[in-house]
């Protein structure tokens, strides 16, 4: 099942709160997101997350903040795939959707991936490509997201594994010792904008599939 809680989701929550500060949040939110969408440009995400940041104690608790950052950048990355990378059918990019890891007579396990280049088999998606995207990168995250890519493997050995990231400090050997399991790890930041060569490699993976 695709992403059911979107950003625009939480958007709207906030033009229909009672609060008329929380309302022209919510329009500041709105103009930025639309403009996000549609030019797909770095700069404009960043700008959208940085007024999310700065109205953190009003968006609400603070798993709702991080829910909210956290499918902006999914968004943001699988329409990016979505509009620069030439998929043919019947290969299409999924966002939030699970992809079959295990099954045996009577049982079987779907891993949600954050997005993903593939073909949709009933309910599951069949990758070429898997996307993590992580706000915020610690050694903690990268070993979850390496996790899930080694059981991703497991099943599919010639998936190609990615991991994208805003912000973090990662000791440049654990990165290393990744290779093997993850493809490609790029950065989207202010100081670091690794979009052009995302994008190239996710159209490479898809033509060596």
């Amino acid at each position: 099942m695709a992403r059911l809680k979107k950003p625009i989701d939480y958007v709207n929550q906030l033009l229909l709160n009672p609060s008329t500060n929380l309302r022209k949040v919510g329009e500041n939110l709105q103009k930025q997101y639309g403009q996000c969408k549609r030019s797909l440009y770095l700069k404009h995400l960043l700008d959208f997350m940085k007024t999310i940041q700065e109205n953190r104690n009003k968006i609400g608790v603070a798993q709702l903040f991080g829910k909210f950052r956290a499918y902006s950048f999914e968004e943001f990355v699988y329409r990016l795939i979505q509009a620069k990378v030439l998929i043919s059918k019947p290969f299409n990019v999924y966002w939030g959707e699970k992809c079959l890891v295990w099954k045996d007579v009577d049982r079987e396990y779907g891993m949600e991936l954050d997005v993903a280049v593939g073909k949709k088999l009933n309910q599951f998606i069949e990758p070429l490509v898997a996307v993590e995207a992580k706000v915020e990168l610690d050694a903690s995250r990268l070993k979850t997201a390496l996790a899930s890519f080694l059981l991703l493997k497991q099943r599919y050995p010639n998936v190609k594994c990615f991991l994208v990231y805003m912000f973090g400090e990662i000791d440049p050997l654990l990165m290393k010792l990744t290779a093997p399991w993850i493809e490609g790890i790029y950065q989207f930041s202010p100081h670091k904008d690794e979009t052009s060569a995302f994008v190239k490699s996710i159209q490479e993976a898809v033509e060596q599939s």
